[in-house]
């Protein structure tokens, strides 16, 4: 099996979106020594590659510099941070966040410097974090673009991944978007499967990876069925909402 794993603060606040840093660290170094191969996407999506995880993040919160990025470096795996562009050095409360959603600290452009040196690859995750759904063409064109300019002006580098906002899409935004970079994940708590559609990439969310017990059975013969399991009941839960 493989799979994206995708988590938003390394931090101990206990939010929806934390992952403590020393569970953190320790499951890094646990899937590695188990034989699991953390990849790049790029490496990840090959048809070769089996038994890997890629580890991204998304918005670009400060916790990830200061608690994940020295965990990656020293184990010298690869990442991705999808950035929410709009908001570098201040804080994530773009205009489309829940109320009472937790604030956190997003990195300065030096800190995510640092990041990319170390072998981070910065992704786009729009300007200010839309629902693309509700955007026309040329607004969601408009989020990517300026994205993709300001991360291509300050790394050198044009994103060749993006993160939709919230996870939120259609068939519409994925034609339009999907155009632009080489994948484009989603929000999905499923594995990839042997057939990719690249612009709808599925994520395992770092909430499900909180116990030691669940990340070390991750790639165990009940796992793919647990997590299509999990899948089918959040698909059920958001038809009855």
């Amino acid at each position: 099996m493989k799979a994206i794993l995708t988590f938003h603060s390394i931090d101990d606040r206990g939010t929806v979106l934390s992952f403590p840093p020393e569970t953190f660290a320790r499951m890094i170094n646990e899937v590695l020594e188990e034989g699991v191969n953390i990849y790049s996407l790029d490496q990840l999506l090959s048809p070769e590659t089996d038994n890997a995880v890629a580890i991204t993040f998304d918005d670009g919160m400060r916790s990830v510099y200061q608690n994940a990025l020295p965990v990656l470096k020293d184990a010298k795996v690869p990442s991705h941070l999808y950035l929410t562009t709009g908001y570098v050095a201040g804080k994530n409360n773009w205009p489309t966040q829940p109320a009472g959603a937790p604030a956190f600290d997003m990195m300065s452009w030096r800190e995510l410097e640092a990041c990319a040196d170390a072998g981070m690859k910065i992704e786009s995750h729009t300007v200010s974090h839309p629902n693309l759904c509700l955007l026309g063409q040329e607004q969601i064109e408009e989020e990517c673009e300026t994205a993709n300019q300001s991360i291509e002006n300050q790394f050198g580098r044009r994103p060749q991944h993006f993160a939709y906002p919230y996870g939120i899409y259609d068939a519409r935004v994925a034609e339009i978007v999907g155009e632009k970079y080489q994948t484009c994940v989603t929000t999905s708590l499923l594995p990839l499967g042997q057939k990719l559609n690249t612009a709808e990439l599925p994520r395992i969310d770092s909430y499900y990876l909180q116990k030691r017990k669940d990340y070390r059975n991750f790639f165990s013969p009940t796992a793919n069925g647990y997590l299509r399991l999990r899948h089918g009941m959040r698909v059920f839960r958001s038809m009855l909402s």
